[in-house]
């Protein structure tokens, strides 16, 4: 008897240590996947609602790794601010292939499509920043 009470106060005890979350089935936020959405204060390009980012200020130690991007633009991404040209670029392309639309109404977040252009920006963007680290 003292020994199952023992057994049951040291499975409680090692229940505390699991995470609720693993235990709830199903009761995640639905994530978005079907766009990204470029952050234009802090230069971000993510995929969806996930928290799966890329930063475009790493383009500035890695310019010449652009060349996939501007190809697939048909444009350069220009000093002296490569970061901004980048965003405007990805936000704006030159041929009007696809448009951005505002993601709330602060006009910081704006979404673009996942296509075969915006694919490959987010492949180069992942490259430079592996690269990096």
């Amino acid at each position: 008897m003292r020994n199952a009470v023992l057994l049951l106060i040291a499975g409680l005890s090692l229940s505390g240590c699991m995470s609720m979350d693993s235990l709830s089935l199903g009761k995640s936020e639905p994530t978005e996947t079907d766009y990204y959405l470029v952050d234009t204060k802090f230069r971000f390009i993510c995929l969806g609602n996930t928290t799966q980012c890329r930063d475009m200020t790493k383009i500035v130690s890695s310019r010449s790794q652009l060349a996939p991007i501007e190809e697939a633009y048909g444009t350069k991404v220009k000093g002296p601010n490569y970061p901004v040209s980048l965003t405007r670029m990805l936000l704006n392309p030159a041929d009007g292939s696809y448009t951005s639309s505002p993601a709330g109404t602060t006009g910081r977040y704006f979404k673009i499509p996942v296509n075969d252009k915006t694919q490959i920006a987010w492949d180069a963007l992942g490259t430079i920043e592996s690269g990096l680290y």
